[in-house]
């Protein structure tokens, strides 16, 4: 009002034009007529154009195989990614409900590659911008924030190859508030196209029902490495243990592995009390230990060390409980040398030091007929397998799909020209060809129906997303997914006295994954006795009881039918019910109310608040979007499942 005042004294010059005073009222009352100029924040990123001569701001505990160089864009110093797969990361701040714009200026050097500028955790979609090209060029991605987040991951990555990538002068610029979402109508979901990859297809829908409709898992980390109180499951590479002392700390008979009390039927009891629907354990991780009998002449197992086969008594274990039965299994082996070298002459980056030797080819064959011995014998003497999460079909720790595929012979039949052979012994072949079958030759044959991930070289029945950031984007209609997490904060395997995830964010991860239409698989540790520690099995319970009321938006729904709205809500459905997730980020919680998207010409019969059973008043707005009052956030301030009840079917 003041600036009104101050303006009214001013004695206007007559030879000003009218345009003129317009525009001197503007400036003084800053509100311009145009509209907002954008803003640097640069100053968001730490060290974003790396002149500190480090990589302070960078040091997050993803960033690996970088250093700084003076190979720079502009001023003394860049950063250098790799060679192979490397990346630099760094979390940041940045305004909620935001347009924003990132740049850098990436380059490789030769050309054959690419260096990514990768963003997220913003609440949307992960996004990111490439260039392979050998001189200094300037990327950007365009990028909106949540009205829930201001958070934002930035990662600067050399996906793979023997060269290495640079970036400079990563740029961070507001471009405005984010605009109001417009009203949505029911999505049309695609239908899914089964794909087929080195001659194998995925499972049909109908073969896919069970794990959709189960939505909640539980996944066990669980191995030698739960002995060492040091680390996780990667004790052995980030301690850099050899072989013999690792494996004698495991044997001690006092402080080792001893699954003294391991009891597999607690396991899947606490998994049912859990709420969860399958589970899959980790029938052998990257150090080559296997809880099972394998009969490969350098195999290290349970059976061996311990006379137990702990595969045997957790499969029968959860067939008799009514649980799905899941494995994990990990092709890698940091046993063998070869692993890093698999032709014997271009040995990758190791913790180890191993340098490049001929005999590491022949090496890597005998991890590769292990694998196959080991994978058979789980497929056949185990009975019905429904699930298989693979992990470690890399090599060298490194992203290469065309060496993956070509090593591994992961499709329907093995090349009968293979540089690493398999011995006659560890094959199977097809009856009526003769032709020895690949790993998914050998799942089809002897578990037809097994769902299995991506990570072995083959497209997958389903993709894993891993990792504790939120679930954020639109519905997956491309393929199916499941995100997983470990609830123990730091690692997968056992750790003691580590903090957890509370039942209020396992309950938002969960819901996150089913309005997005993928799985949630949760992680225990147990301890090297076998037991889940207490603070585990209390948020386990926990969520277990919440399930146990609002279970109907969850288990058998999928998403839809409209998007979600990251960190405010989203929508699950079955037959003639849609699920609305609010979260305790919903911009209008505060109203006691929740507003739907245009329901078109349905028609509700019933609303209910699922916790408590309670019926809710509603009604439909002129924009055939249904207004419900009277809900009551309190009860579960995580999330809250509104059920609502149509006269007919959601998809007819």
């Amino acid at each position: 009002m003041n600036n009104y005042n101050n303006f009214s004294k001013v004695k206007c010059n007559s030879k000003l034009s009218r345009k003129a005073i317009v525009i001197i009222l503007c400036f003084i009352i800053h509100q311009p007529l145009i509209a907002q100029t954008d803003k640097d924040e640069t100053l968001l990123i730490v060290n974003a154009d790396f002149e500190t001569g480090n990589l302070e701001g960078w040091k997050y505990w993803k960033t690996k195989r970088c250093e700084i160089t003076t190979e720079a864009y502009s001023g003394q110093y860049a950063v250098k990614i790799g060679s192979e797969r490397g990346l630099c990361i760094q979390e940041t701040k940045v305004r909620s409900n935001s347009l924003y714009r990132i740049s850098a200026y990436i380059k490789t050097e030769s050309g054959a590659e690419e260096v990514q500028l990768v963003v997220s955790d913003y609440g949307g979609s992960e996004k990111s911008v490439s260039s392979a090209l050998t001189e200094y060029t300037k990327v950007s991605i365009d990028f909106q924030t949540a009205y829930a987040s201001d958070n934002l991951l930035i990662s600067l990555i050399h996906p793979s190859g023997k060269g290495s990538g640079y970036a400079d002068q990563i740029e961070l610029t507001y471009l405005g508030d984010a605009p109001k979402p417009e009203i949505q109508e029911f999505i049309s979901i695609p239908e899914r196209i089964l794909k087929e990859e080195n001659g194998v297809s995925q499972l049909s829908n109908q073969k896919m029902d069970w794990f959709l409709n189960d939505r909640f898992g539980m996944f066990i980390h669980w191995g030698v490495y739960a002995a060492f109180d040091e680390g996780n499951e990667w004790v052995r590479h980030g301690e850099v243990y050899g072989q013999e002392y690792y494996q004698r700390r495991a044997r001690d008979p006092e402080t080792g592995f001893t699954a003294s009390k391991f009891d597999a039927s607690k396991w899947a009891d606490l998994a049912k009390k859990a709420g969860m629907k399958y589970m899959a354990l980790t029938s052998r991780h990257h150090d080559g230990y296997a809880l099972f009998d394998s009969k490969h002449p350098s195999s290290w197992t349970s059976k061996k060390d311990l006379g137990r086969d702990f595969i045997k008594e957790y499969t029968d274990a959860v067939r008799a409980s009514g649980l799905h039965v899941g494995l994990y299994y990990s092709p890698m082996s940091w046993r063998y040398p070869g692993y890093y070298d698999v032709y014997g002459n271009d040995v990758k980056p190791n913790v180890w030091g191993y340098k490049t030797a001929a005999w590491h080819k022949e090496d890597a064959q005998a991890m590769k007929e292990e694998v196959y011995e080991q994978v058979t014998t789980l497929l056949k003497d185990y009975g019905t397998i429904d699930y298989m999460f693979w992990d470690g079909g890399w090599l060298s720790q490194t992203v290469n799909p065309e060496l993956e595929r070509t090593f591994w012979d992961p499709g329907q039949y093995q090349n009968p020209d293979n540089e690493w052979p398999v011995k006659y012994k560890y094959i199977t072949k097809e009856a009526n060809t003769g032709k020895p079958l690949g790993i998914m030759g050998l799942v089809r044959k002897f578990q037809p129906d097994m769902v299995v991930n991506e990570r072995f070289g083959w497209v997958g029945d389903v993709q894993a997303e891993e990792g504790g950031s939120s679930t954020s984007g639109d519905i997956r209609f491309e393929h199916y997914g499941e995100k997983c997490i470990s609830l123990q904060k730091g690692g997968w395997g056992y750790r003691p006295n580590r903090p957890v995830y509370s039942f209020e964010e396992v309950a938002v991860y969960l819901s996150n994954c089913v309005v997005r239409n993928i799985n949630l698989l949760l992680n225990v540790a147990p301890d090297r006795e076998g037991v889940v520690p207490d603070n585990q099995q209390e948020v386990l319970l926990k969520t277990g009881d919440w399930l146990s009321k609002i279970g109907n938006g969850i288990y058998g729904t999928r998403g839809g039918p409209w998007q979600p709205l990251f960190g405010e809500y989203g929508f699950s459905f079955n037959d003639n019910k849609i699920y609305c997730h609010v979260y305790k980020g919903y911009r209008d919680l505060n109203s006691g109310k929740f507003t739907t998207q245009s329901m078109g010409n349905k028609k509700v019969s019933k609303v209910v608040n699922l916790y408590d059973g309670k019926e809710l008043s509603w009604v439909k707005n002129k924009n055939n979007t249904v207004t419900i009052s009277d809900v009551d956030y309190s009860l579960n301030p995580a999330v809250t499942i509104l059920e609502m009840t149509l006269t007919k079917p959601v998809y007819e």
